[in-house]
């Protein structure tokens, strides 16, 4: 073989050996990308995951919120209750001889433990409807004198 055509045999050696080198370093690139696409893919997921979480998570706190402000309620009501057997109680112990109990009740929401216990009952009641207490005015009110 002459020398131009070892020449040319060897430029298309190189050539070749280039080619492959290029082959080559686009199948890395396509694999690379598949491996972007991927990652993004799972990325992706995570992110979905997390807003899932969270929801859950929000609407754990808002369940136990909720079986709190039952809780309260209950309690509420029986403390509303046991107020309102405290004041027939009371005005039962006061009634006096021919005396109608609802007089002697009236007398007994004058006294001060008549009214105390309305105010509990009160503050009971608001509680159980998630209304506004005694005890949030004063809050109320020590917050404005500030």
């Amino acid at each position: 073989m002459s020398k131009e055509g070892e020449r040319h045999a060897a430029e298309l050696k190189r050539l070749e050996d280039k080619k492959k080198d290029l082959e080559d370093a686009l199948m890395r690139l396509a694999r690379d990308e598949a491996e972007a696409q991927e990652v993004a893919e799972l990325a992706q997921e995570v992110e979905q995951l997390e807003t899932k979480v969270k929801a859950a998570r929000a609407a754990a706190s808002m369940e136990k919120k909720m079986t709190k402000t039952d809780d309260v309620r209950k309690a509420a009501a029986a403390n509303r209750e046991a107020a309102e057997r405290q004041l027939d109680e009371l005005a039962k112990s006061i009634q006096q001889p021919g005396e109608s109990f609802h007089k002697a009740y009236d007398r007994a929401l004058n006294t001060g433990m008549g009214k105390a216990l309305m105010q509990t009952r009160d503050d009971a009641q608001e509680l159980e409807r998630g209304g506004v207490t005694s005890m949030h005015l004063a809050d109320a009110r020590k917050n404005l004198a500030r």
